[in-house]
């Protein structure tokens, strides 16, 4: 776990430009996009662990790395190996043959080694050497992309005094017009329990980015009240949001699946009967009445279910004869 490549989640995305020009309809793509790069990372870690289990010597590690130079997984593994029998400063090295090794353009295995590394010096070193590490990365790789990680490395250790440090003094000065810099130090504080800095932290952001990044920030920071905060503070988010956005699929099917999350079926039931009596293009409405259905088959009984049909049928032919 020492040496793992962390990198940043966030919530379900909301994509927006204002005006917004495509609106909700590539909203399920990126959901699909998003589950399968989740899958394609466990799929990793899994190749990761298989691949170090079959290695159990240092010739075994030299064979490996010498085949597949440019795997970042491979290098992290084998330091992984010597972390395992106590020789940090063998790890070291072997993470700086990795990035000397590694093709220069394959950008994401040379920052996988630097996020091992920087998991490294967080555990076994001093913060003064891994804030040197830190700057030696940012120096030859995209330096927001690396001080996140390392921001991720300190929020995962639980070292909140670092982490706000870092996020002071660099991320929210150096890069306050990236949304994902503010959402990020939004779910760490929210995983800490640090709500009302979190509210405020909102405020903060609003002032700082672009206007075309409001909405997809305002609807991280509701979804992140409803998974550690307030749900109602949340919903109320949604809610102003939508008030101004109310053709926004993409935001009515996130404000959707949070509500059904907390398991409170009227309240869902409440949210479907309004979106299923908005006046949108017939396609977007073809997908709130396919949601109610689906809801109601997982939830509901046979009457609603039929309702829920009746009502969809009635919209089509209606629609049809217009």
């Amino acid at each position: 776990a020492v040496v793992s490549t962390q990198s940043t989640g966030e919530e379900d995305e909301v994509k927006t430009e204002e005006p917004e020009t495509k609106k909700g309809k590539s909203f399920l793509k990126r959901e699909k996009k998003r589950k399968k790069e989740e899958a394609e990372e466990e799929i990793r870690k899994i190749e990761m662990k298989s691949n170090s289990s079959a290695l159990e010597t240092e010739d075994d590690f030299e064979r490996e790395v010498a085949s597949k130079p440019d795997s970042g997984a491979s290098w992290v593994c084998y330091m992984a190996y010597w972390l395992g029998l106590g020789n940090v400063d063998k790890a070291r090295l072997t993470a700086k043959r990795a990035l000397d090794t590694i093709n220069y353009r394959l950008e994401e295995e040379k920052l996988n080694v630097w996020s091992a590394l920087f998991n490294l010096e967080n555990s076994f070193g001093t913060h003064e050497g891994l804030m040197r590490v830190c700057k030696e990365a940012a120096a030859v790789n995209d330096s927001k992309t690396v001080f996140l990680r390392l921001a991720a490395v300190l929020d995962k250790s639980k070292k909140h005094q670092e982490l706000d440090e870092v996020y002071s003094s660099v991320l929210l000065k150096k890069y306050k017009k990236s949304r994902k810099v503010w959402c990020n130090y939004c779910s760490s504080l929210a995983s800490q329990q640090r709500l009302e800095e979190m509210r405020e932290l909102l405020t903060k952001a609003l002032k700082s980015l672009p206007k075309d990044k409001h909405i997809r920030t305002i609807c991280h920071f509701a979804q992140t009240e409803y998974k550690q905060g307030d749900p109602n503070r949340g919903s109320t988010m949604f809610e102003n949001v939508l008030t101004t956005y109310p053709h926004r699929l993409d935001l009515w099917a996130v404000y959707l699946d949070k509500t059904i999350a907390l398991n409170d079926h009227e309240q869902s039931r409440l949210l479907l009967d309004r979106m299923i009596g908005l006046k949108l293009p017939i396609k977007k409405m073809k997908f709130f009445f396919k949601r109610y259905i689906d809801f109601e088959t997982l939830y509901g009984d046979e009457a609603r279910l039929k309702t829920i049909r009746e009502k969809a049928q009635n919209f089509l032919s209606s629609n049809q004869e217009d």
